[in-house]
């Protein structure tokens, strides 16, 4: 598929994705939250449908996925200190 070659667009998207996302303090995080899912997923169905013409469009919305795991990942993993 050619993720080294395309590595510069999945870093753009995993950039425009992670901006995009709601913050956690908001007052209506969840509905932003499935918001961005869904907009996330169609995207990614639609760039699906247009990979072999326009690859560009997939890697960015890879790029979208890693953001979104990344913030899973970020509200589910604490670390805490105990003194």
């Amino acid at each position: 598929m050619g993720f080294v070659q395309h590595s510069n667009i999945i870093l753009v998207g995993f950039l425009v994705w992670l901006v995009i996302a709601p913050r956690f303090g908001s007052p209506r995080y969840g509905e932003l939250f499935l918001a961005y899912m869904t907009a996330l997923l169609f995207s990614l169905i639609g760039s699906s449908e247009i990979m072999l013409i326009k690859p560009v469009a997939f890697f960015f919305t890879v790029g979208g996925v890693l953001a979104f795991f990344y913030i899973l990942a970020r509200m589910t993993i604490k670390v805490t200190i105990r003194k």
